[in-house]
């Protein structure tokens, strides 16, 4: 089967490809063809995003946290029955895990995929150098095929006319186009990185902008037709792997709200294949809890900055930690840790009461406290995990656990890094910084 796809990649980060990618994406649409969105490495702003322009969920694809046979197929599964797939990269496209290794980076992903890329350079006050870089980057893996490159913050169009020539003088891949430095398309960020798709930042005219700007600057037709890919699988067929714990509890129920909202799409569809039921909470909304649930699931998110919200919400706080003292499944990743503890001390001095079903509070700091892929491997079977079977994920958070009272809860996780791979447990109430991604809990079918 045939079909479209193009990753774009830059040549670093904040060189403009969420900007790209949306206006793509939106150009796309607009074009009447059906485009489905996907995201290279851990990132969850990024996926909400491409969710308001394609109206429909962005997937990660990760080459260190996902096996690659699960990663090949959730994204030709996806990509089968899209008119064309737009993947947006991370960082610079070489960059990954370590210095001397693709392993983790953009370029691994196109590798694997076998997706053709469109660069993106930033040549604010640049102009012939340009061409240097984008062959630099062009001959760095010739696993990687490079179709093209778009240059971000041209000043003029005199300015995009050297960029071009340098290009055509000197490159093997010719130049797509370019993105205007005055345009009305910037992304307002705070300290995870870009706002959320939810926060309403992408409104109809911000979209109509974007779409606008790559229509009029960028050369759509040639990337679709230099963009045919190969879809060998269509469907998605799992089953539970051998780090798979089976359970009874079947029925989870998810907050999800602008407090939490850090999820992997592909973790809801893996726990669907493993036959859990999914429904979804508000723990800022909602007053009690979803009826039958066995299991909680707190994800990441933005929880100091809905503190007083949580707080207030009493009959929420008092019902889940009802439910942590009679036993049930409670899990927290992240900002599920923090609303698990007892208090939530935010950047202006106040603090907050949390749930109090584990013995530790935690306070915003200025500064990031850690950043980074994690491998953990459960000590003790927890719900869905298995012990001594390893499952991968990362950490990124601003805060920090305090006051926390070690002789009354135990760390089921070891790992590496081991001052990452850390889970507190009381009962069936297990909370981490570390956001895992389920992939390893299932197989792929042939």
């Amino acid at each position: 089967m045939k079909r479209k796809a193009v990753l774009i990649a830059g040549a670093s980060s904040g060189s403009g490809k969420t900007t790209l990618t949306l206006g793509l994406m939106a150009a796309l649409k607009n074009m009447g063809l059906d485009v489905c969105g996907f995201k290279s490495g851990p990132d969850y702003i990024d996926p909400s995003l491409h969710k308001i322009v394609t109206g429909k969920p962005s997937v990660n694809l990760d080459t260190w946290m996902m096996p690659k046979d699960y990663l090949e197929r959730s994204f030709q599964s996806r990509a089968a029955k899209a008119d064309i797939s737009v993947i947006e990269g991370v960082m610079g496209i070489h960059d990954g895990r370590q210095p001397d290794s693709s392993q983790g980076s953009t370029a691994e992903l196109a590798a694997w995929l076998k997706v053709p890329v469109v660069l993106v350079v930033s040549t604010n006050s640049m102009a012939r150098t340009a061409a240097a870089i984008v062959n630099g980057l062009v001959d760095f893996d010739p696993e990687v095929k490079i179709i093209g490159v778009v240059f971000n913050n041209v000043g003029s169009l005199k300015h995009y006319e050297i960029l071009e020539k340098a290009v055509n003088t000197y490159c093997s891949i010719p130049a797509l186009g370019c993105i205007p430095k005055k345009n009305d398309i910037d992304i307002p960020s705070r300290h995870l990185g870009l706002y959320m798709g939810e926060d309403g930042i992408l409104d109809n005219d911000k979209i109509k902008v974007l779409s606008d700007t790559v229509s009029k600057n960028v050369d759509i037709e040639r990337i679709l037709l230099l963009s045919e890919i190969d879809i060998k699988h269509t469907d998605l067929l799992l089953s539970s792997s051998d780090n798979f714990s089976e359970h009874k509890q079947k029925r989870i129920a998810v907050a999800r709200d602008k407090a939490f909202c850090f999820y992997y799409e592909d973790n809801f569809e893996i726990l669907k294949h493993l036959g859990y039921e999914i429904v979804f909470f508000s723990p800022i909304d909602d007053t009690i809890l979803p009826k039958d649930a066995d299991v909680y699931y707190f994800g990441g998110g933005y929880p100091e900055l809905y503190a007083e919200a949580l707080s207030k919400n009493e009959n929420m706080r008092k019902a889940i930690a009802e439910q942590s003292k009679k036993g049930a499944y409670i899990y927290g990743e992240c900002g599920g840790l923090m609303y698990l503890g007892e208090f939530l001390a935010t950047v202006d001095g106040k603090s907050y009461p949390m749930c109090g079903c584990l013995p530790y509070s935690t306070v915003m700091k200025a500064g990031l406290q850690s950043l980074g892929y994690t491998e953990v491997l459960p000590l003790k079977e927890f719900l869905f995990l298995k012990s001594d079977n390893p499952v991968r994920g990362h950490c990124f958070h601003y805060s920090q656990m305090i006051d926390a009272d070690k002789n009354r809860m135990e760390n089921i996780y070891s790992g590496n890094p081991a001052e990452k791979a850390k889970g507190f447990r009381i009962g069936n109430t297990l909370a981490s910084y570390v956001h895992l991604h389920f992939s390893s809990l299932v197989k792929v079918k042939a």
